[in-house]
């Protein structure tokens, strides 16, 4: 999970740094033709802000996974799944494919981790 954390936060870096760069060139006729069609700046700020959530969830997350707590992993469980839809939202919003179907393998790939019997005895204690 941490590195989930680091490969989140360099990406809340890039996607804000992108998302100012094309509100900063926003009248530029060739940047106009390439983002035709993505959604509206709002929706793409929205979609930014609750991956920076997501991000925030999870470091605070893996900070409590050494407690062992059977919560704790309930609550890795309910936040890949979140991160599993909006994923899915993303990939349909933004036509970028890759990147989210890569997430979404990896949120199913934890949430099916943290299923097994060892991972729940684990955290039993």
């Amino acid at each position: 999970m941490w590195i989930s954390v680091v490969l989140g936060l360099i990406l809340l870096v890039v996607g804000a740094l992108s998302l100012v760069a094309v509100s900063a060139l926003a009248g530029d006729p060739e940047i106009d033709a390439a983002s035709e069609g993505l959604p509206s700046m709002g929706v793409m700020w929205v979609l930014m802000l609750i991956s920076a959530v997501l991000v925030v969830a999870q470091l605070v997350l893996v900070i409590r996974i050494p407690r062992r707590q059977a919560a704790t992993r309930n609550a890795i469980v309910w936040l890949f799944a979140i991160s599993a839809v909006v994923n899915i939202a993303a990939a349909v919003l933004t036509t970028d494919y890759v990147s989210n179907v890569i997430s979404l393998l990896i949120s199913l790939l934890l949430i099916g981790l943290l299923m097994t019997a060892d991972a729940k005895r684990y955290f039993a204690g």
